[in-house]
């Protein structure tokens, strides 16, 4: 705060100590501002012409933006939910396939419900969402299992288990689509790690809103984002995998978890979460009612 000084036509801006004296004359003298740091028997200030003033004020306010401390992400710890929800989420994945078998074994019943790109694109609505229910062997159902006894269980830990049971469904079928889209037709895929890679675009793009709200810097606001593609980059692009679906999985999975972090910045109460579970799995059941109907 300037104020009159003792000295004609000059004001004044207080300093507590020398050092904050020199930081200020520094800023002015980087504005060729004309000023001098006057001790007036132990407090510091830094004396100027009243007319540059505005501009000593602007440049002041200026540097005190750019040298603001930056947050700290762990001031607002990441809330979470007390749930296993993910295991049991991981459990009724090999339970579904116990009931459906494997490519091999029911060659009919993923004829009508996996995802099959040019059926997808002649309007069968349906098959991006069987599609993830649905395994081509043990191997398949019991690493895609595991994978949803940690990232499914992280999502919904951080969403709830009907938040992060929807989260999943929409950005697996999501990434399924875009997937069949791109290829345009004689592509066929099964399997819940579209939803998974789904599962670590929605964390990423939590935590990257978290940051932003928190108001810390883009350079380290981006690095979930990173992460995010790091996971894509170790475990999305093995021989054998559906890299396409796992791109799109996670793209989805991005774009959702934008909505959710800003549409739920806190885990809602567990009614709530009831509904979209609900919800989550009512899809999952049209879908296959829609499937296997004659």
């Amino acid at each position: 705060m300037a104020e009159p000084a003792s000295g004609e036509g000059e004001v004044r801006i207080a300093a507590g100590t020398r050092r904050e004296a020199e930081s200020i004359a520094l800023v002015l003298a980087s504005e060729a501002i004309p000023h001098r740091v006057v001790n007036d028997e132990g407090r510091m200030s830094v004396r100027l012409d009243p007319a540059d003033l505005r501009r000593a004020e602007a440049a002041l306010a200026s540097y005190a933006r750019e040298n603001a401390p930056e947050s700290d992400a762990s001031a607002e710890p990441e809330p979470t939910v007390d749930t296993r929800a993910g295991i049991w989420l991981a459990v009724a994945l090999v339970a579904a396939f116990a009931v459906t078998g494997g490519w091999d074994e029911s060659p009919a019943l993923f004829a009508r419900a996996d995802n099959d790109s040019r059926a997808v694109l002649a309007g069968e609505w349906w098959r991006p969402v069987t599609a993830l229910t649905l395994h081509a062997d043990v191997v398949h159902v019991l690493g895609n299992a595991f994978s949803c006894a940690v990232f499914g269980s992280l999502l919904m830990r951080r969403h709830g288990a009907g938040v992060g049971l929807l989260l999943l469904v929409v950005s697996g079928a999501a990434g399924n689509a875009l997937a069949a889209a791109w290829h345009g037709a004689r592509y066929h895929s099964v399997g819940a790690s579209t939803a998974l890679f789904g599962a670590i675009g929605v964390l990423a793009a939590t935590e990257l809103v978290r940051r932003r709200r928190l108001r810390i810097r883009w350079g380290q606001s981006w690095l979930p984002i990173a992460g995010a593609l790091g996971l894509l980059a170790m475990l999305g692009t093995g021989r054998g995998s559906d890299q396409t679906a796992h791109v799109f999985g996670l793209v989805a999975g991005l774009a959702a978890g934008v909505w959710a972090a800003r549409m739920f910045p806190r885990p809602l109460a567990p009614a709530a979460q009831l509904g979209w579970a609900a919800a989550a799995l009512a899809a999952v059941a049209l879908a296959w009612r829609a499937a296997l109907a004659p």
